[in-house]
């Protein structure tokens, strides 16, 4: 049976809180929000979770997919809230071996990259909220592969192996959609930043084109597309259940990391 995290109520308006996390898809963040037995929270224009911490709040909010909409979603709920922190967290995936899958990775460095124009540019890299070599150092001690590297945000799911070249060459890169956007947003204002990642796709894999084909739409995409996927091709059911396992460990991950870092931001 599918876990479902709480519905979210557009009800409340959001006061301030310490920390904004920042995520693009539900399937991402559904552990997290049960296991911190999160409460719904409106007004944001989005759909948002709440959580006590031991001194003050924090509040999860899911933007959509891609640059535009973490941009556009971030934008509405820091004219709400003034966190502290801004977080972006998320799934990712590696360009080379280091960062294997069920890795997390905490950005170093941030890059816009435009595949179109073949432009690799420097986002703004906003000061962590604790040095990220302690951060990598507790979630290390708590069982967690981490590592920090370079975090690459296009414009859309790539197939890396047409992406060769200055993406390799940055220190443990891993690709995402949404975080320099937000680096620039936390930059604006002065806050604290911190990118985490949860690799699922390892250095040489690629994500199937009927997610790549869903994300480029701004949707999350569904069991009947996926099953449609297979049926022309039922060697694709292996993929497909890699793909599944590896974004449960994902998500788990994604979870513990919260648990460790959160007490400490």
């Amino acid at each position: 049976m599918r876990e479902e995290a709480p519905a979210a109520s557009p009800s409340e308006p959001c006061e301030s809180v310490n920390i904004l996390m920042v995520a693009a898809l539900l399937r991402e963040v559904r552990s997290f929000l049960r296991r911190a037995a999160a409460r719904p929270r409106g007004g944001l224009g989005a759909p948002a979770w709440e959580l006590a911490l031991s001194d003050g709040a924090a509040v999860m909010l899911l933007a959509g997919v891609g640059p535009e909409a973490a941009a556009r979603t971030a934008a509405l709920a820091l004219a709400r809230c003034r966190p502290r922190t801004l977080i972006s967290l998320g799934f990712g995936g590696a360009l080379t071996p280091e960062a294997a899958p069920g890795t997390l990775v905490l950005g170093e460095r941030f890059r816009q990259y435009d595949p179109d124009r073949g432009i690799l540019a420097a986002a703004p890299g906003p000061a962590p909220p604790r040095l990220l070599a302690g951060l990598v150092r507790r979630l290390r001690d708590a069982g967690l592969p981490s590592l920090t590297g370079t975090i690459i945000t296009a414009p859309r799911i790539l197939h890396k192996a047409a992406e060769a070249g200055p993406l390799m060459e940055l220190p443990c890169p891993v690709l995402d959609l949404e975080s320099a956007p937000l680096a620039a947003a936390a930059a604006e204002r002065g806050l604290a930043f911190l990118g985490l990642r949860a690799v699922t796709d390892g250095a040489g894999e690629e994500i199937p084109e009927f997610i790549r084909e869903a994300c480029r739409r701004g949707a999350e995409p569904g069991p009947a597309a996926a099953f449609a996927w297979a049926a022309r091709d039922p060697r694709r059911l292996l993929m497909l259940l890699r793909l599944w396992r590896r974004s449960r460990l994902a998500g788990r991950l994604l979870a513990r990391a919260l648990e460790v870092l959160l007490p400490v931001l």
